[in-house]
């Protein structure tokens, strides 16, 4: 199992991609959609890397959707179609998760004795994109405030702390499996939707 190629880069470089692309994206209206932005990373060739641009900029068009649905003095047709848009975007990135898992999985010899994870390896990148994002927003927050904005300070310096924390806890998971001493479950989108939907 020591023998297998990595399938994505180190979680914190993955990390830091993902902070050089947000940081590259002009701030989004509810009139403008991420949709049409590129993530794309010539460098890797096998998709890992593309396929978790991808993940982040669909997390990040539901960001925005969703402000847009709590946004004060919005019609309710508005909202609606935010809604649906969310949905949709909601529904790709599951499949995201899953062909993420199916990249990982492919690359990895998995132990059938080893110890289960609670997550597969998408699951926590999915979550990583979402933390990001999340410190993202709150550095653009704070250079809007200006210095002195103790609350913000402290919250980035939590934000980034948990971004540390949540990269480690990736690339010892995905050792681990590379070690034989865990597995994972790749993920699979099961839920149900509405005929239509």
């Amino acid at each position: 199992m020591t023998g297998d190629r990595p399938p994505v880069p180190p979680a914190s470089e993955v990390a830091a991609r993902f902070r050089r692309w947000l940081e590259a994206q002009a701030p989004m209206d509810d009139s403008r959609s991420s949709a049409g932005r590129k993530g794309s990373d010539r460098s890797d060739p096998d998709g890992s890397m593309q396929l978790l641009l991808e993940l982040l900029r669909s997390n990040l068009e539901q960001w925005v959707l969703e402000d847009v649905t709590r946004a004060s003095g919005v019609d309710d047709a508005t909202i609606a179609r935010a809604k649906r848009s969310i949905d949709r975007l909601n529904l790709g990135r599951h499949r995201l998760v899953e062909r993420v898992d199916i990249v990982i999985g492919a690359a990895l010899a998995q132990s059938a004795t080893a110890a289960l994870a609670t997550e597969s390896p998408a699951m926590a990148f999915d979550r990583l994109t979402v933390l990001a994002i999340r410190l993202d927003r709150t550095q653009r927050a704070a250079q809007v405030a200006g210095s002195g904005s103790d609350e913000l300070d402290l919250r980035l310096q939590r934000l980034s702390g948990q971004l540390r924390e949540l990269t480690e806890a990736i690339d010892t998971l995905l050792e681990d499996v590379r070690a034989g001493r865990r597995r994972f479950v790749p993920y699979e989108h099961l839920k149900l939707y509405a005929p239509g939907t």
